[in-house]
């Protein structure tokens, strides 16, 4: 182990490690299955390539110019803003997709993963419900649910795991 030994805190009997906090991270261990991690995989890469909304950007903003007076809200900026769910997880579920190499394995999850999924989720759900938006929801999507309710499961609870930061995507 890092760090010195000292005695243990909060009334725990045994030792205690001092880890270095550049280097570890706590997260929610959490098992998926590897077509759920694909699947998620396969709504990134379905809801990147779809048209932006930012190709109706020139039509958004003089519609926003009429509403709220010219230059109250930039249609450019809202795309930009759109597309940060996606940025979000991308590389989380890249490092997931590296990471499991059998048909069940272990994800780590950051404090807060399930919640950005979950905007991802609900962000490519809207998209596909809007009748002027040409992105279709890929026909594993049900796969990309189930690991959302497993990440919501899993990270609904107070124990977390201390891991090394190599082992977790990049924040």
């Amino acid at each position: 182990m890092l760090g010195n030994s000292e005695p243990g805190e909060q009334g725990v009997e045994g030792k205690s490690y001092a880890l270095p906090k550049e280097t570890h991270d706590f997260v929610y261990p959490v098992a998926v299955r590897r077509e759920e991690v694909a699947a998620f995989a396969e709504l990134l890469a379905a809801e990147a390539d779809a048209p932006p909304m930012a190709d109706a950007s020139g039509d958004l903003q003089s519609v926003f110019d009429g509403l709220v007076g010219e230059g109250g809200i930039d249609a450019d900026e809202l795309a930009d803003q759109m597309s940060q769910p996606r940025e979000a997880i991308e590389p989380m579920i890249e490092t997931w997709t590296e990471t499991i190499d059998r048909d069940i394995g272990v994800v780590y999850a950051r404090v807060g993963a399930y919640e950005n999924l979950l905007a991802f989720v609900k962000f490519c759900k809207q998209r596909d419900e809007d009748d002027d938006d040409p992105f279709d929801l890929p026909e594993t999507f049900p796969d990309a649910a189930a690991l959302l309710k497993r990440l919501e499961e899993g990270t609904d609870t107070q124990y977390r795991a201390l891991v090394h930061t190599d082992l977790l995507p990049d924040e």
